[in-house]
């Protein structure tokens, strides 16, 4: 991929959001949202490649929210990230258009090797991750 991706990082804890933007800024441009309004305002000004996005934040559903960001932006890459997710709601995440799900808390290699995948998978023009759940060791 040419260029700088962007990404926007979606969290209600400011602490997490400070985290990644602070570990993925030499990387990539990032930008971060505190709750799925201000990011669906974000997205609305600012093209995005990918949004990482916590599942479970107060007032806010993570399959709505993912619904609302994929009917918005088909073509962003959404990886989620959660401490739990009963398996018929991953179904329904990668049924919406979910690249992955990263379980916290994660590893910081295995959230990068995931952004670098779904980057060249957008890349390549496809829709679907087939491995989806990661988990950190």
């Amino acid at each position: 991929m040419s260029g700088t991706a962007r990404i926007l990082v979606v969290d209600d804890h400011p602490e997490l959001l400070e985290f990644l933007r602070h570990t993925l800024r030499n990387r990539y441009a990032v930008a971060t949202a505190v709750g799925v309004q201000e990011a669906l305002r974000h997205l609305s000004d600012y093209s995005v490649n990918l949004v990482l996005l916590d599942f479970k934040m107060p007032g806010a559903k993570g399959a709505s929210a993912l619904r609302e960001i994929k009917t918005k932006c088909a073509d962003t890459e959404v990886i989620l990230m959660t401490a739990y997710a009963p398996v018929e709601v991953i179904q329904e995440a990668f049924r919406l258009g979910a690249f992955a799900f990263l379980m916290k808390p994660f590893d910081v290699d295995n959230l990068i090797n995931t952004i670098e995948e779904a980057l060249r998978n957008q890349s390549l023009g496809r829709t679907l991750n087939p491995g989806g759940i990661r988990r950190s060791v």
